[in-house]
């Protein structure tokens, strides 16, 4: 998946707006998870559910009539995942990190709430398990890198000037981890849905 100059792009757009232009900074914490997947043996991979800890950098672009456009770069770290299946000599769980620059579309931004959509693509980066399910040493340990996509949107609530509440769900499409076992479907789905707070750090 090589979406990295797709996202360098994408940043430089974030960064073109002129210095005097909005900036916003939020910081979101949600529930991260994917679907379960399924192994070539007809065994089930499944995930537990764990915590996505995000932070996002917006730049005001331009203003349409009824929306404002944002670039913007967004970071997710989220913890170990753990990996339950019968096939115990697959990879007990996992960590991921994206970077995902892209674009967001913020509508009726004068207003007290304000839905908006973003779509992006960028790197991501998971970090297998040491250990299999059973324990043994995972000969797939160590990382694998990858183009991600992604896509999602959400509900600002202004609270002050300089503060709005936000609610999001973001869909991340990337290459697969290493399971250690052959899987069906090439790509990984995570998705996260997340509340937290964006500060507004200058007017447009």
């Amino acid at each position: 998946m090589r979406l990295l100059p797709t996202g360098l792009a994408l940043a430089a757009l974030a960064f073109s707006a002129p210095a005097f232009a909005q900036h916003e900074l939020a910081l979101t914490v949600g529930g991260f998870n994917g679907p379960n997947r399924t192994t070539k043996s007809n065994a089930n991979l499944s995930f537990s559910s764990t915590v996505g800890i995000q932070a996002d950098y917006s730049c005001y672009v331009r203003s349409y009539k009824y929306a404002d456009l944002y670039g913007e770069v967004h970071l997710l770290v989220s913890p170990k995942q753990d990996v339950s299946s019968t096939l115990t000599s697959a990879t007990a769980d996992f960590t991921s990190l994206y970077i995902t620059p892209g674009v967001r579309l913020k509508f009726y931004p004068k207003k007290r709430l304000s839905p908006w959509v973003v779509g992006g693509g960028g790197y991501a980066l998971y970090r297998q398990s040491d250990k299999t399910i059973a324990g043994a040493a995972n000969p797939a340990s160590g990382y694998t890198n990858s183009g991600a996509i992604e896509f999602g949107g959400g509900m600002d609530f202004v609270y002050s000037p300089r503060m709005s509440f936000r609610l999001e769900a973001r869909d991340f499409y990337t290459a697969s981890p290493n399971f250690n076992t052959p899987i069906y479907g090439r790509g990984q789905f995570n998705f996260v849905v997340g509340a937290g707070v964006v500060f507004r750090l200058g007017a447009k």
